[in-house]
C-alpha cells in the first residue's frame, strides 16, 4: 500500500493498493488499483511515489473497493514488508466504511529477512530485491512493492527450508517475539520438514559440536608455487595485465616496482620504504599486486591498516581483484581483537537463558543461522548495534572465561591460529598490530613482510591503544548489582537458587564476605583520594592532569590498604572459580532463568575483578622518574570521586615502535596519501620510529589538478581568541558559514577540531529559520547516521568533528565545499597537550615546531583531501583563520598545502563571491 502519511488517526488515507497472491510457490494472481478519497497529497509522498492529485483524480474512493479488497483478502495470509503497519492500516480503513476487520494470519518479510540473511547490511525492500535480483523497478509503487514482497517470501522460505532441522528447533524455542503469526510461519516450515524424517542428517559441510550446527573448518592447502607468474617490469606488461579493469597510471606504477625490486633484487639491500600515494595514485593496488607476487612464493605478508572498515575493504579487493581477477589464489586471514569474535561457550550457556530483552533475543536467532554460514566467527560481519547488551555477554572477553571451553577445535580463536599457519595474506588493524606483533611473528614461525598503510596514523594509534583508563565508581556500582544477584527480594536470587546446597551456600557467603571487605577499603581509598586530588578542582574544566610524584606519594601512603585489596582480589577469584566449578558439575539441577542469575554474578563480580588488577598494574608501573608518562582526572559537576575516571598514557610509544611491532618483520613498507609536511620534514620519522638511513622516501606524483578543480580562499579578519567562550568569535563563524552556504547553496562539511565550538555554532545556526538542515557531530546522531542524512539532502550542512578529517569517502562529484573554521591546533589547556609539550621540551625539542604545527599540517591537508577524489570532482576550500596569513607558520602552512592553487584573500562578501564564480564556471563544463 501507499498512504498519504503514517497515521490514520490523523486522517492519513491509502492511495494505492496491490496485491500479489502465491500459491504452492507460484505467483497465480494479482490486483491493484489507485484510491482517491479527495485527500491532499503531500508533495514528499509525491516525491517518494511518483503519486500525485493527478494520478488518482479518477480514481475509485476507498469505500467503493473496499468490499473487493475485503473478498479477494478474506480467507488468505497476508504478507508484507512491515506487517503491523500495513495490516493495522488496512483494518482501521475498512473499519472507517463499515465494514468488519479481517482476522487473517499475517507475516512479515522484514524480521523474516533479518533472521535468515543476518549478513546484509540493508533489510529495505529495494536493497533487498537488489541483492537478490527481484525485479523491482518502481520501489514505493504499490504493486512493485507487492511483487517483490512475493519474490522475497518465497526466498525466505527457500532459506529456512534448507537449513538444518535443529538449527530451526533451536530458533523456536527462543520463543521470539515477532510480528503478528511471523513465528507460525517458521514453525510451519519446521513441522513439514520434520515430517519428511530425514532431515536430521545434516549436509557435507556442517557439523553439530555440542548442540551448535556449524560449518564445518576447512584448511585450504597453498599451492601458490603451481602458478607460474612473474612480475610485469615494463609499462606494456602492466598494461596487458591490467587492462578491461584498470588504467594504467604512472605513480602506481612506480610504486609497484619500488616495492617489488625492494624485496627481491638482491644486489641492492632491503630497506624500509616511505611512500607517499596522493589520492588517485592507485595506492592500495599500487602495494598489493607486487606483493601478492611476493607472498606467491612462500612467504606470508601483513598489512596493517588503520580501522576494521579498512581491514573490510581490504579483504573484498584481495578476494575479488588480486585473487579473482588477477588469478593468484593466496588464502587470507583478517586478525582483530579476541572481542570482535563470537565465544561459542558463552553463547551456548546464554541460548538458554531468555533475558526478557527482545533484541537480544532476536539476535540469538540470528546468530544461530550465521554459525551454518561464517568461516571466521567475527561478529562485525552481523553488523549488528554496538550497544546490544548481548555483545558483551557472547564475545571473547579478557581474561579467563567463566567455563571450560568444550569446543575444541571449533572454537574459533583456536581456529584463527590455524588458519593464519597457512596464510598468505594476513589483514589486521594498527591496534591490533601494536598489541600482538610479536605473537604474530610466532604463530608464523618467520619474520613477514609488513605493509603499514595509512601510517600516519600508527603512532596514534599505538599512543591511543596503551592508553589506561580507571573510573572509581567501578565498585561501588557492582557491589551494589551483586548484593541484588545474591539477595533481591522482587524475584529469585542466589541464595534461593543455592538454599538446598550447602557447599555452594558456604561459598556464596565467604565471596560476599570479601566483597564486603572490598567495599570498605574501597571507600577508604577514594576519600583518601578526594582528599589529595579533588579539594582544588574547578566546575569550569572537567579534566585536570596529575603529577605522578603526586600520585605515586598517594600509593605510598595508602600501601596498605592496597595491598589488602589486591590480596583480597585474589581471593574472590579463586572463591569464583570455585563456585563456578560446582556449578558446571550439576548441569541438571539448574533451569535457564538460575543460569541468567549465575552469567550475571560471574559479570558483575569479573567487572570489580578487572578494576582492581588495573590498579595493581597502575601501581606496579608508576615510574616517577620517566618523563613519558601522563595521568589526568576527568570529573563532573558534582564533584563525586565515584563520577571521576582516572587516566595513564605514555609518550615513548612512537620512540618504541621499532621494539614492538618492526623487529618482527622484514624492512616495513609505510605507505599513505599524507604522510609529510614539507620536504625536509623530520616529523613522520619521528612519529614512526625511522631513521633515514635505512629508509627510502618516495613522494609520488599527484595525478589531479587542483589549480583547475579547486580554488582556496582566506577570511582576512577573524575575530580573536578562537574559542567557544568568545560570542564575537562564534557569531562570526555562524553568520560566515550560513552567508557561504545561502549565497551558493552546495553540499558543505565544516571541519572543527572542538566538540564545544561545533555545539556553539549548531545553536546559533539552529537557532535561525533555515531552509537547509544542520548536522553536527555528537548531536544530530552518529557519524553514519550523519553521512546518510547528508547524502540524502544536498541541502544541508555538517558541522564535522575530528572523525571527519580523514576516512570519509562521499558519492562521486557530490561533495563541493569544506570550510575550515580554524587551524587545528590541539587545545593548549588539555593535560594531554601540556603533558607532551613538557615532554617533547626534556628531549630538547621546540613542542610546536616539532608536533602541534606538522600535525596540524597534516590533519588540513587529510581534510582537504575529503574534497577532490577524482579528476572530475571540483569545489572550495574556505579557511575562516587569518592567522594562515598573518603569522610567520602560515607560510609554512600554505607551502603544504599549495598543490599549485594560488589562494585568495578576502572579506566573507568577496570569499562568497569568488565561490559563486568559480562553482559556476565548473556547472557550466
Amino acid at each position: 500500500m501507499e498512504t498519504t502519511g503514517t497515521d490514520i488517526n490523523n486522517g492519513d488515507q491509502i492511495i494505492q493498493f496491490s496485491v500479489v497472491f502465491v500459491q504452492n510457490g507460484k505467483v497465480i494472481d494479482s490486483y491493484s488499483t489507485y484510491v482517491n478519497n479527495g485527500e491532499e497529497i503531500p508533495q514528499e509522498i509525491t516525491k517518494l511515489t511518483g503519486i500525485s492529485e493527478k494520478t488518482i483524480k479518477n480514481a475509485p474512493t476507498f469505500d467503493q473497493l473496499a468490499p473487493i479488497i475485503y473478498k479477494k483478502l478474506k480467507n488468505t495470509v497476508f504478507v508484507a514488508h512491515n506487517v503491523n503497519f500495513d495490516f493495522p492500516f488496512l483494518n482501521n480503513s475498512l473499519e472507517q466504511v463499515g465494514y468488519p476487520t479481517l482476522d487473517n494470519d499475517a507475516i512479515d518479510t522484514v524480521t523474516l529477512s533479518q533472521i535468515f540473511f543476518p549478513t546484509l547490511t540493508s533489510y529495505r525492500l529495494s536493497h533487498l530485491s537488489s541483492y537478490f535480483h527481484i525485479l523491482h523497478d518502481h520501489p514505493h509503487s504499490s504493486f512493485s512493492d507487492a511483487k517483490a514482497t512475493a519474490d522475497l517470501l518465497l526466498i525466505i522460505y527457500n532459506k529456512i527450508n534448507s537449513l538444518p532441522i535443529d538449527t530451526i528447533k533451536s530458533i523456536l524455542e527462543i520463543n521470539l517475539d515477532l510480528p503478528q503469526q511471523t513465528n507460525d510461519f517458521i514453525k510451519s516450515i519446521y513441522q513439514e520438514k520434520l515430517s519428511k524424517n530425514n532431515n536430521a542428517l545434516l549436509s557435507d559441510d556442517l557439523v553439530n559440536v555440542e548442540g551448535l550446527i556449524l560449518r564445518k573448518h576447512q584448511i585450504k592447502l597453498n599451492n601458490n608455487q603451481e602458478i607460474d607468474k612473474k612480475f610485469p617490469k615494463t609499462k606494456h606488461q602492466k598494461q596487458l595485465l591490467l587492462e578491461n579493469k584498470f588504467k594504467w597510471r604512472e605513480s602506481q606504477s612506480k610504486m609497484m616496482n619500488l616495492i617489488y625490486r625492494n624485496y627481491t633484487d638482491s644486489q641492492k639491500t632491503t630497506d624500509n620504504l616511505l611512500i607517499e600515494a596522493p589520492t588517485g595514485s592507485g595506492k592500495t593496488l599500487g602495494y598489493l599486486l607486487p606483493m601478492a607476487f611476493i607472498a606467491a612464493k612462500g612467504k606470508p605478508v601483513v598489512i596493517s591498516t588503520a580501522t576494521i572498515a579498512l581491514q573490510e575493504q581490504l579483504s573484498q579487493i584481495l578476494k575479488y581483484e588480486i585473487n579473482d581477477y588477477f588469478g593468484f589464489n593466496l588464502n587470507t586471514s583478517i586478525l582483530k581483537g579476541k572481542n570482535h569474535y563470537i565465544d561459542l561457550s558463552r553463547f551456548v550457556n546464554n541460548l538458554v537463558v531468555n533475558d526478557d530483552n527482545k533484541l537480544s533475543q532476536f539476535i540469538k536467532a540470528q546468530i544461530l543461522v550465521w554459525l551454518t554460514e561464517t568461516t571466521t566467527g567475527d561478529l562485525d560481519e552481523l553488523h549488528l548495534p554496538t550497544e546490544a547488551a548481548i555483545l558483551k555477554q557472547i564475545s571473547y572477553q579478557s581474561g579467563k572465561n567463566n567455563f571450560d571451553n568444550e569446543f575444541g577445535e571449533y572454537d574459533f580463536l583456536e581456529w584463527q591460529k590455524k588458519k593464519l599457519q597457512v596464510s598468505d595474506m594476513i589483514v589486521v588493524n594498527h591496534n591490533y598490530l601494536f598489541k600482538n606483533a610479536k605473537k604474530i611473528h610466532e604463530n608464523l614461525n618467520t619474520n613477514p613482510y609488513l605493509i603499514i598503510d595509512e601510517a600516519h596514523r600508527l603512532a596514534d594509534v599505538a599512543f591511543d591503544s596503551q592508553k589506561q583508563s580507571l573510573w572509581l565508581g567501578t565498585i561501588k556500582l557492582y557491589t551494589g548489582r551483586i548484593k541484588n544477584d545474591v539477595f533481591q527480594t522482587h524475584n529469585k536470587n542466589l541464595m534461593d537458587i543455592f538454599d538446598d546446597d550447602i557447599s555452594l551456600n558456604n561459598e556464596l557467603k565467604k565471596i560476599m564476605k570479601k566483597i564486603d571487605e572490598v567495599f570498605e577499603v574501597n571507600s577508604k581509598l577514594l576519600n583518601q583520594f578526594q582528599q589529595n586530588f579533588m579539594h582544588h578542582l574547578s566546575n569550569e574544566q572537567h579534566e585536570i592532569g596529575l603529577k605522578t610524584t603526586k600520585l605515586n606519594k598517594y600509593f605510598e601512603n595508602v600501601h596498605n590498604d592496597l595491598k589488602k585489596q589486591f590480596k583480597l582480589n585474589e581471593q574472590i577469584k579463586k572463591l569464583l572459580n570455585q563456585i563456578n566449578i560446582k556449578i558446571s558439575k550439576s548441569v541438571q539441577k539448574w533451569t535457564a532463568s538460575d543460569y541468567k542469575i549465575f552469567l550475571q554474578f560471574n559479570d558483575h563480580v569479573n567487572h570489580i575483578n578487572n578494576f582492581i588488577t588495573k590498579v595493581q598494574n597502575i601501581v606496579n608501573q608508576i615510574n616517577v622518574s620517566s618523563d613519558s608518562e601522563v595521568f589526568w582526572l576527568n570529573y563532573s559537576d558534582d564533584m563525586d570521586v565515584n563520577n571521576v575516571y582516572l587516566s595513564l598514557a605514555r609518550f615513548d610509544t612512537s620512540s618504541n615502535l621499532n621494539k614492538k611491532i618492526y623487529r618482527y618483520f622484514e624492512p616495513v613498507v609505510f605507505t599513505g596519501s599524507v604522510l609529510f609536511t614539507s620536504k625536509k620534514s623530520q616529523y613522520i620519522y619521528d612519529q614512526l620510529d625511522l631513521h633515514r638511513s635505512n629508509t627510502r622516501m618516495k613522494r609520488l606524483k599527484n595525478s589531479f589538478d587542483y589549480a583547475k578543480q579547486s580554488q582556496i580562499v582566506i577570511s582576512k579578519e577573524t575575530p580573536t581568541p578562537e574559542n567557544y567562550e568568545n560570542d564575537e568569535y562564534v557569531n562570526y563563524l555562524a553568520n560566515s558559514i550560513q552567508k557561504l552556504f545561502e549565497e551558493s547553496p552546495q553540499p558543505t562539511l565544516v571541519l572543527f577540531n572542538s566538540m564545544n565550538l561545533i555545539k556553539a555554532v549548531y545553536e546559533r545556526l539552529n537557532g535561525n529559520d533555515n531552509s537547509y538542515a544542520v548536522l553536527a557531530s555528537g548531536i544530530s546522531g552518529g557519524q553514519e547516521k550523519i553521512i546518510k542524512r547528508f547524502e540524502a539532502n544536498p541541502n544541508s550542512i555538517i558541522l564535522g568533528s575530528n572523525a571527519f578529517w580523514e576516512g570519509i569517502d562521499f558519492p562521486k562529484h557530490y561533495l563541493k565545499s569544506i570550510i575550515i573554521p580554524r587551524i587545528p591546533f590541539p587545545a593548549p589547556n588539555n593535560p594531554i597537550v601540556k603533558a607532551r609539550a613538557s615532554y617533547l621540551k626534556k628531549k630538547k625539542k621546540n613542542p610546536f615546531t616539532s608536533y602541534s604545527l606538522p600535525q596540524a599540517i597534516m590533519d588540513i591537508k587529510q581534510g582537504i583531501g575529503r574534497l577532490i577524489r577524482n579528476k572530475q570532482d571540483y569545489g572550495t576550500i574556505t579557511i575562516l583563520d587569518n592567522r594562515i596569513i598573518t603569522k610567520k607558520y602560515g607560510k609554512q602552512i600554505m607551502k603544504a598545502i599549495d598543490n599549485g592553487v594560488a589562494p585568495e584573500v578576502g572579506s566573507i562578501e568577496k570569499i562568497a563571491k569568488k565561490n559563486i564564480e568559480f562553482l559556476k564556471q565548473h556547472h557550466q563544463k
